[in-house]
């Protein structure tokens, strides 16, 4: 199975890993995925805020993980594995820091909701990281820089989401119209939502067990699809899940 990128990391296995604490730069991998992500981070003041409040560090661990990355809300620490090329250390990068935004705005999953519902709310989340890590690739490539670009669309379970993204553009969508067909194609792998699914469940019925809760029934809260789906700028894209 293709490697996925982690919206909430199973916490219990301690992983050996170097931490860069702000302005992240002691460590040279960390220091140059932020350089080269500059032209874009720049250009969206809201990425700047989440390394400024939500991040208390960016690791890097030389261990095996289930994902290549992972935002670690109870430390607010994004770690990632440094075994990943340059391009795809800034697409999982982009990615973490997208859901440690989700975190920061509140929209992550509650532990009373249902176990489907829960899931459902991984989904998105991740659709919307996805495309978040899309579009900045996207615009980073219209200005001569593209190897995180090619890193995702070689990637098995973010490849289609960027084809997607790419003909949308090409056929003049704007970024909204792109950014909501990207989200869309997110759901159609097979694959990935089995991955995440699978995920999702083990992490909700860990918490239940951890914290000993009676079995939960909440649904997903009214609007928390237009909540969650928001370019980089805070224009809103539409966005829901299947049927």
């Amino acid at each position: 199975m293709a490697t996925a990128v982690a919206v909430m990391p199973r916490i219990g296995v301690a992983q050996p890993m170097t931490c860069a604490p702000p302005p992240f730069d002691t460590l040279p991998r960390i220091a140059d995925a932020l350089a080269a992500l500059a032209p874009v981070l720049d250009e969206y003041p809201d990425f700047q805020d989440v390394l400024d409040r939500s991040v208390a560090a960016i690791c890097l661990t030389p261990a095996a993980l289930d994902a290549q990355g992972y935002f670690e809300p109870e430390t607010a620490r994004i770690v990632l594995s440094d075994a990943l090329s340059d391009g795809r250390m800034q697409a999982v990068l982009v990615h973490e820091m997208r859901h440690a935004a989700q975190f920061a705005r509140g929209v992550c999953p509650a532990p009373d909701l249902a176990m489907r519902d829960y899931a459902d709310a991984i989904f998105a989340l991740e659709a919307d990281a996805s495309v978040t890590s899309v579009m900045l690739a996207h615009e980073l490539r219209a200005t001569g820089a593209s190897e995180m670009w090619h890193a995702l669309a070689d990637w098995p379970l973010q490849a289609d989401i960027a084809a997607r993204y790419d003909a949308a553009r090409a056929a003049g969508g704007t970024a909204t119209d792109a950014a909501t067909v990207a989200f869309d194609a997110w759901y159609l792998n097979r694959e990935r939502r089995a991955a995440y699914y699978l995920a999702a469940c083990a992490d909700y019925l860990d918490t239940q067990d951890r914290e000993h809760r009676l079995p939960s029934y909440e649904r997903l809260p009214e609007g928390f699809f237009a909540t969650l789906c928001r370019l980089p700028d805070g224009t809103a894209y539409p966005c829901a899940g299947p049927d």
